[in-house]
């Protein structure tokens, strides 16, 4: 299952490297720009928010990881989500969370839809690091349709045939 739970955020930090129409890329020189720790008056770590989710998944949740900025990028919101349901069509696992994912403030604004509560973060630190020596984007995109990409990505990755999910 370790291997497993490495593919899926190998896959993820995959996704989260290229600049594409769904992510805006941090800039590729040489060393990444650090981002800034900073606060918002809406997202702050602790946070748990429903969201728009895919119809398949409506008890899923996020949870607000860190809040931090770039120049050219903003304001990124580090979330977690809970409760997905990636489909494996070769009757493995089926991935249930993301421990790491990164959006922009705007796309956060598209997603939530009610704070259900305020508690402790959850451990992170490795997708975080990830992302940081990928010199990884943000989802521009909502929760949701970024859930959908990495189902996509997953499942191409097994081989399972393309289908609209």
């Amino acid at each position: 299952m370790a291997q497993f739970k490495k593919s899926i955020t190998t896959t993820l930090a995959f996704l989260l490297s290229f600049s594409g129409k769904s992510l805006a890329a941090q800039d590729k020189s040489p060393s990444c720009p650090e981002p800034t720790a900073t606060s918002d008056s809406k997202f702050r770590p602790g946070q748990v928010w429903q969201y728009n989710t895919r119809e398949h998944e409506k008890g899923s949740t996020l949870t607000i990881l860190k809040v931090e900025s770039l120049p050219k990028l903003g304001v990124i919101i580090h979330i977690r989500v809970d409760k997905v349901r990636l489909r494996n069509c070769t009757g493995g696992p089926e991935p249930n969370n993301f421990e790491h994912m990164p959006f922009t403030r705007e796309a956060m604004e598209k997603s939530v839809t009610k704070l259900v509560r305020e508690g402790n973060v959850p451990e992170f630190q490795d997708g975080y690091d990830e992302w940081m020596k990928a010199c990884g984007g943000v989802y521009t995109i909502t929760v949701a349709e970024s859930i959908a990409v990495a189902e996509e990505t997953f499942r191409k990755s097994l081989g399972c045939p393309t289908a609209k999910l």
